[in-house]
């Protein structure tokens, strides 16, 4: 079974439409650096496994 954690509150304010499409990915298990909608524009997510059967998605910031 595997464990989804989402970091950061930007997941939680997203439309519904927008964060179906952003588990499409996860499900389909596209890892690395996507760009998806967010609202009105489009934002960088990093999608990583972590350990044996978690999957990390967080909004990808370059330093």
């Amino acid at each position: 079974m595997v464990k989804v954690t989402y970091e950061g509150d930007d997941f939680k304010r997203m439309h519904r439409t927008d964060l179906l499409a952003l588990e499409r990915l996860v499900e389909a298990k596209k890892f690395g650096i996507h760009e998806i909608k967010y609202k009105e524009t489009t934002i960088k997510v990093e999608i990583k496994k972590k350990g044996l059967s978690d999957i990390v998605v967080k909004r990808f910031r370059p330093m």
